[in-house]
């Protein structure tokens, strides 16, 4: 999987071992049900155009960035209302994505050193929750 910042098409490379959780809980249509004083049910709906959430949590022992990597997404999600691709880069999926950085939600988020104890390099590893939210 990897990040490229569509501005310079600079590239980060996420390990493999990430999990998109939310992937199967969007719902691509919103509904609102009302009843009008008669008791007539009254049905409101319309396609989403975007704002699909892809959250991608490590799995277990898997889903490690290097402290450098993890720096520079911190640096990346800084920069306001800029769009990125998010690529899928496995054998039997190679989607790709528009996002920005979800804020609301923690754009990067339960960070933590793979061995418990403070970094001493940019290679040293960690785990991170990571939020996007697609915009096209």
């Amino acid at each position: 999987m990897k990040l490229i910042r569509l501005k310079t098409s600079e590239t980060v490379l996420l390990e493999d071992g990430f999990f998109w959780s939310d992937e199967f809980e969007w719902k691509p249509i919103e509904q609102k049900q009302d009843r009008a004083i008669d008791g007539t049910l009254i049905i409101q709906e319309g396609k989403k155009k975007s704002g699909r959430p892809i959250t991608l949590i490590p799995a277990e022992d898997m889903g490690w960035i290097k402290r450098s990597v993890l720096s520079k997404l911190q640096d990346w999600s800084g920069y306001q209302s800029e769009v990125f691709q998010l690529v899928f880069d496995y054998p039997h999926d190679t989607r790709c994505f528009q996002v920005i950085f979800n804020h609301q939600d923690g754009a990067i988020s339960n960070i933590a050193t793979v061995k418990g104890i403070p970094a001493s390099s940019e290679s040293d590893q960690y785990t991170a929750t990571i939020k996007f939210l697609e915009v096209q």
